[in-house]
């Protein structure tokens, strides 16, 4: 793998580490603002790029499924050993992590607006259908599926962004494989993961989040027995700005608590 972006935690700490994993068509960039807050907390933050995204989008892209990503993050882990990081997975990336840790532990998790790791909802493929048809097509009969426009970009990702930050985000963004979206988000192919019992586990909602349900992510973290963290005002790229909706601090309270700093 190549060497992945690292943010160094200010002053001298024993925390551990924390490894975030990114969701479809993004890369590891999309955490820097993230990670850059929480190093001013003291965090060393690492991310990387799953096959085909980032500085990696000269690998083959087509084809891969929720478990090759799976195998990459394993990977970004075996480099950092013996150390175990803290694991932080946005969306798609929720679900990676997930499937980790049904056979692995770390010390914490969060998942922020993860794709939850069981059932899927119907009718979230249909509006995806509906308001971008033929990214829905390529979703669902291709080999890959890209973001094609600022309205497009809009829509997904954020609520309230300025145009040039919107630009900004899409060009950075990578065709992502139709086989991983297919298998988060249809219900008869979705990559199920089992409960999670060793590590304590943060699922944050975005009450505004096109993706999954802020009330439908409530009610699978509440019989999940995880913690919730709710953010009703927000949208399912909540990483990007950490400074609204105290996102930023609500994250490191969470693991202040739960790692005891």
């Amino acid at each position: 793998m190549r060497s992945m972006l690292k943010v160094k935690g200010s002053g001298e700490s024993s925390l551990p580490p924390l490894l975030f994993v990114h969701g479809a068509w993004h890369g590891a960039w999309c955490w820097k603002p993230l990670m850059d807050y929480l190093a001013k907390k003291g965090f060393t933050s690492y991310a990387f790029d799953l096959p085909g995204h980032g500085t990696r989008e000269s690998e083959k892209v087509a084809g891969l499924g929720i478990m090759d990503y799976v195998a990459a993050l394993e990977t970004a882990i075996e480099e950092l050993a013996p150390v175990k990081p803290i694991l932080i997975g946005h969306s798609m990336g929720g679900l990676i992590v997930q499937k980790f840790l049904e056979n692995n532990d770390a010390p914490a998790a969060i998942l922020i607006a993860p794709c939850p790791a069981r059932g899927g909802s119907l009718w979230l493929p249909v509006k995806y259908f509906l308001h971008q048809p033929i990214a829905g097509t390529t979703a669902v009969l291709w080999i890959r599926t890209a973001i094609r426009s600022q309205t497009m970009c809009n829509r997904l990702f954020f609520d309230d962004i300025s145009q040039e930050k919107l630009n900004a985000h899409l060009k950075k963004l990578d065709p992502e494989s139709s086989k991983a979206i297919r298998q988060m988000v249809i219900p008869f192919l979705k990559k199920t993961a089992s409960q999670i019992t060793s590590t304590p586990v943060a699922v944050a909602a975005a009450g505004k989040d096109y993706f999954f349900g802020f009330k439908r992510l409530q009610k699978w973290t509440e019989k999940s027995g995880y913690d919730f963290l709710p953010f009703p005002k927000a949208a399912h790229n909540l990483i990007c700005e950490p400074e609204k909706f105290d996102f930023g601090e609500k994250i490191y309270k969470w693991l202040e608590q739960k790692i005891k700093i």
